[in-house]
Formats: structure tokens, sequence, C-alpha cells
């Protein structure tokens, strides 16, 4: 078992490496190649980019694999509580190309979902081709959650945490394991690729005053607050497109859309806003920037951490993203 989990954070690491790939080469050709052969006027690219994504991931979705639709850790945590942890094959791939379509296009989500239903997925197609137990795919579903994160973030123990707490439930000693060895690994192989630096490069920071232990105790407050508003709006806004008697296929260009008028809206009034382009990893190599709610937002993350935006960009963020 340990060596099937491993396994399964081998080709986790390998997914998630492709699936960076795969955004950063949408995001070239939408915002770097595309423009230059069809140069519309103004900033229609920041317009019809994200349509386009859209056009891409929808069809994916509907006619390959409807368990791709989503954000990627519910879907997970159904599949352990419903079926056992059995998850149908095409959901990796199907979750990889949709997510890297919607990401690179300047999709307003990240990458942590995505991969973590990757992982998850190979973890149960692995188990299932093995004709293992349902206690064993299970925890290679886990396996594979971990993977992912850990691939994603360096962060490895972060990956085994989150399998145990999110995706099991609990923590049996049996399943925590094949849970490390995966996370382990996947961290290794991604680290040789992406290098051992950390996901943020955060700067020293010393308390000065206890009287700043008040300040964390507000901003916790905000955040749950932010956070709770933000979940709400966001399945208000899931429950109105179910309502609507609109082909799924369609429905994420229609999100573009949507995205890419705020966008288009924000740039026009506030040009500012902006900082490298969607998913970060070619942050600044076209020489232009992009509107900040655009992609996983790992490139104003880290120049919020190290104080390169000032506090009116930070505050219209905190909405408008």
């Amino acid at each position: 078992m340990f060596g099937v989990a491993g396994l399964v954070g081998i080709g986790t690491a390998v997914g998630g490496l492709a699936f960076i790939g795969l955004i950063a080469l949408v995001e070239r050709t939408l915002f770097i190649s595309a423009p230059a052969l069809v140069p519309l006027p103004g900033l229609s690219w920041l317009l019809l980019a994200p349509v386009i994504g859209g056009l891409q991931a929808g069809p994916i979705i509907a006619f390959f694999a409807r368990e791709a639709q989503g954000h990627g850790v519910p879907e997970v945590m159904e599949a352990m509580a419903l079926r056992g942890g059995r998850i149908r094959p095409r959901v990796a791939l199907a979750k990889l190309l949709a997510s890297a379509a919607c990401i690179g296009s300047g999709g307003s989500a990240g990458r942590e979902g995505p991969i973590v239903q990757v992982g998850a997925a190979l973890g149960s197609t692995v188990g299932q081709l093995l004709r293992f137990s349902e206690e064993r795919v299970r925890m290679l579903v886990a396996a594979g959650a971990a993977a992912g994160i850990a691939a994603t973030f360096n962060a490895p123990i972060a990956g085994v945490i989150f399998a145990v707490e999110v995706v099991l439930g609990e923590l049996r000693i049996g399943d925590l394991g094949g849970v490390v060895i995966a996370s382990v690994i996947a961290s290794v192989v991604a680290r040789s690729v992406l290098g051992d630096g950390p996901a943020f490069a955060i700067p020293e920071y010393s308390l000065t005053s206890p009287w700043e232990i008040l300040l964390y105790l507000l901003l916790g407050l905000l955040a749950a607050g932010l956070g709770l508003a933000f979940i709400r709006l966001l399945y208000a806004f899931e429950d109105a497109f179910d309502r609507t008697r609109f082909p799924l296929s369609l429905k994420p260009a229609v999100g573009g859309l949507l995205l890419g008028g705020l966008a288009l809206a924000l740039v026009s009034f506030v040009p500012a806003i902006g900082y490298g382009l969607p998913g970060g990893e070619i942050s600044g190599s076209a020489g232009r920037q992009l509107p900040s709610i655009f992609g996983a937002g790992f490139a104003t993350i880290e120049a919020g951490l190290n104080g390169e935006l000032v506090f009116g960009t930070l505050l219209a963020l905190a909405f408008l993203k």
C-alpha cells in the first residue's frame, strides 16, 4: 500500500506540473500571442479572453465529465461520503483541461481545488484498477488529495493535515502512513522542477508591541465576516445559474463575460489595480499589467506581502475579487 501511495504521489505531482504548464500556455496564448496576431481596439482582450476560456471549459464539463463541474474539494468529499471514494478516471483529465482553460483565461479561481480533485481521481482510479477494498480506495483518494496540496504549495505537512481533516474527516493510523508518503513524494517531485522555495516569499516580521495582537483580533473578525459574505454570495450565484434554462456548455462563457466586463470597467476607472498575468507563473513577462481580479491571484498576494500595493488597491480587491 505504501508503494501504491507513492505512485499516486508521483502521478499527482506530474499532473500538478502539467496543470501549471497548461495555465501558463493558455495565458501566453490569450494575453500575448493572440493580441499580437489580432490587434483589437482598446482593452478588448480583457473582455474576450475569459469568454474564450469559458467556451473551452464548458463543453469539456457538459459532454465529457460533469463531475468536473464545481470547486473540486466538495466533489471529492461527496465521492467519499456517497460512493466509497469511487471517482471516474476521466474526471482527472476533464478537471485538468477545463480548469486550465478557466484560470489561464483570467477566471477568478485558484488551482488548489482542481489539483486536489485531480489527485483524488488518480488515487481512486488506481484503487479501482487494483480492485482494492472501499477502505483502501478511500485512503488512496486522501493520499491523492494530500499530494495535490503538497505539490501546489510545496507544503507536505499541510497536505497531510488537509487530507485528514477535510477529505477523510477522521484520523485513522492505518491511513496516515500512505497519506504521508504520497504527500512527501509529491512535494519532492514538484521541488525538483519548480525549486524548493515556498509558495510565497514572506518578508521578516517581528512583534514590536503586544498591542498589535488587538489588530489581529480585529483582522480575524473582519476576515470571518467577509468569508461568510463570500460563501453566501458564491452559492447565491451558483443557485441563480442552476435555475436558468441555459445550456451547461455555455454557462462558463457567460461567467467569463461578466468577469471580463468587471475587469474592463475596473481598469477603465482604476488603472493602477493590476499585477501581472492571471496565474502568476509568468507575471510581468509581457510588459503589461492585467486586473488583479483575474486568475489565482498569487502574484497579487506576493505583492501585498511585500508592501507593494497601496491601501486603496487592497481594499478594492477585498471586495472585487
